[in-house]
């Protein structure tokens, strides 16, 4: 079996390290969940590699990272021996999608989203940015995601039922 990836994206705060960790329980180790480095500690509902930028920025010129980019002034990667063969669930920024989709036959992109009042409900909820970074986070215009198999996921729903639906597209997508 060759790598089979399948792309998380959407905007800080939409959900998507909530519906990974419900995904991770469900699928057990059927799945391989990505773990991304990140110049920031993570929180309670992430489960990423912390490193110091300097850590970073030495790895990156050694070619260690598959992709990398920076938001939101951290620095974010994904390491190249993270990926074999099976089924990889990664998230990463949506300018990043190209990265994959050049390297690997088999990438399908789910993109998280949530309306706008949702997303800022939920951005303030996690307590992680000030106001002006609130606001900053949400009158960002993102151009519109490029991805060969794009899926659109909206999660809005209470978390329980959001992340059935979740699990279920992963389910389909794994399937094909």
């Amino acid at each position: 079996m060759k790598a089979k990836i399948i792309l998380i994206v959407g905007a800080s705060g939409v959900g998507k390290d909530s519906l990974l960790n419900a995904s991770n329980e469900h699928f057990s180790n059927k799945i391989n969940i990505i773990k991304r480095y990140i110049t920031r500690e993570a929180d309670q509902n992430e489960d990423n590699v912390f490193l110091e930028k300097e850590e970073f920025e030495n790895l990156r010129e050694k070619n260690f990272f598959i992709s990398s980019w920076q938001a939101h002034s951290h620095h974010y990667g994904i390491s190249q021996d993270s990926i074999k063969e099976g089924i990889h669930v990664i998230s990463i920024s949506r300018s990043k999608i190209i990265d994959f989709e050049r390297r690997y036959t088999d990438v399908s992109c789910i993109h998280v989203f949530l309306r706008r009042d949702e997303l800022e409900k939920r951005l303030r909820l996690r307590k992680r940015e000030n106001e002006e970074a609130i606001q900053k986070r949400l009158n960002i215009i993102k151009p519109k995601i490029k991805a060969k198999n794009l899926i659109p996921f909206n999660n809005a729903e209470v978390f329980t039922k959001s992340s059935k639906k979740f699990i279920a597209l992963l389910t389909s997508i794994i399937k094909d």
